[in-house]
């Protein structure tokens, strides 16, 4: 029987399907996903429908898969899903990413206790589980320090503290956004780490990470970490980035990663290079469909299936250009009907794309009140990152976002 990899969750179709088809062209796939499947049907040759945070649910649709294909590797890009998928690959003797490491991937807290005992780069930190603890760590730790949920992606939630005052104003607002897989209470509060922001996403297998993506990362809505902007190709000069990479390949290796893409995110300090997290799936935000057009001949897809079937990937190109994206948000709290972008940027030859990804009525909040509020996203190229940081810019103060006021 031919193997199958079978993919657990496909997350949204705008930001995942370059995935899904990348793997489809190398590879049979069978899906779990949580609604009757659509734009998703041509990528596949069977699949289940599942509550995919029912283990018994997701459980009992891949052995009924299993039953009618031959799985070799298992799956995921959903960051709320990677423990599941390690879970459900180990259930069914199919080699991937080991439990335990999968649990690392989503937990900071885990992530830095790991990378203390080694010796990797990282920031200090410590699990506070009352207002009083945390402004004692605070204390310790010297203010700025930074307040996080431990299982929350794409920075929601995370919050830099500037003095005692607003520790304590922070503390419960941060404590009520984590993911509910982590119901202990306890908050991570680290040091502020400063300087420039990027991402790495790398394949691993049997030990070898291999990192092939570099985007630098730009966040706004102080003092939150909203991710609104990437540029990814040659963004860095070949001593940073081989001391990146260095980072990467030893952050990777101390969790255990394995079969899989990760996303490791990094803060290029005065003292070097320093690990925020390991995400144990590819990067989120489109940064591997910016990489796939800054990168020649790379289907991320194509890789991701490789690895998780236990193969090597071809060597993967350097990138020959630079390709950024910035997210499309309102001036104000709204509920969404539309876009509008000038046609004379629109024509430009270095705007890429301009895409709506938010339906119409869905209420688009800024932070605090909100994060991810998103209404679409602009695609640029450039011949340098400031280049591309201008151009996105300008596209994002031209495009008008329409919606019907919400209260405040």
């Amino acid at each position: 029987m031919k193997g199958s990899v079978l993919v657990i969750g496909s997350g949204y179709q705008h930001f995942r399907e370059y995935a899904l088809r990348g793997l489809a062209e190398a590879f049979r796939l069978v899906l779990i996903g949580p609604a009757p499947l659509d734009w998703q049907l041509p990528y596949v040759v069977d699949h289940r429908t599942a509550d995919v945070q029912d283990e018994a649910a997701v459980h009992a649709a891949a052995a009924a898969l299993a039953t009618d294909h031959h799985i070799t590797g298992v799956v995921t890009w959903d960051e709320s899903l990677v423990t599941r998928t390690a879970e459900v690959a180990a259930w069914l003797g199919v080699p991937a990413m080991p439990v335990v490491a999968a649990q690392a991937c989503r937990d900071k807290a885990r992530q830095r206790q790991r990378f203390q005992a080694v010796g990797v780069p990282s920031a200090r930190f410590a699990l506070t589980g009352s207002e009083a603890e945390a402004v004692t760590a605070a204390e310790s730790l010297g203010y700025p320090v930074v307040l996080k949920p431990r299982g929350r992606a794409a920075s929601v939630g995370v919050r830099i503290v500037r003095s005692e005052a607003e520790l304590r104003e922070t503390f419960a607002r941060v404590r009520e956004v984590e993911n509910p897989s982590i119901d202990d209470g306890l908050v991570l509060i680290e040091e502020f780490l400063s300087g420039p922001e990027i991402a790495v996403d790398s394949w691993v297998l049997d030990g070898r990470v291999e990192p092939f993506s570099i985007a630098a990362k730009r966040t706004d809505y102080p003092p939150y970490f909203e991710e609104v902007a990437h540029v990814v190709g040659s963004v860095l000069d070949a001593g940073t980035e081989a001391r990146v990479r260095e980072v990467v390949i030893a952050a990777n290796r101390a969790l255990g990663t394995d079969r899989t893409i990760t996303h490791t995110e990094l803060i290029l300090t005065a003292d070097g290079p320093k690990v925020v997290e390991v995400n144990g799936r590819l990067g989120g935000d489109l940064i591997p469909h910016l990489a796939e057009l800054a990168v020649p001949g790379l289907s991320v897809g194509r890789v991701l299936g490789t690895v998780a079937t236990g193969r090597v990937p071809e060597p993967i190109a350097a990138p020959d250009r630079l390709v950024g994206i910035r997210f499309l948000y309102p001036a104000a709290d709204l509920a969404f009907t539309s876009l509008e972008l000038p046609s004379a940027l629109a024509d430009e030859p270095w705007t890429h794309e301009v895409r709506t990804v938010t339906e119409t009525g869905t209420e688009l909040r800024l932070p605090p009140r909100g994060f991810l509020g998103r209404a679409g996203y602009a695609i640029a190229t450039g011949d340098d990152v400031a280049e591309i940081d201008a151009r996105l810019l300008k596209l994002a103060e031209a495009t008008a976002v329409h919606g019907e006021p919400l209260p405040s």
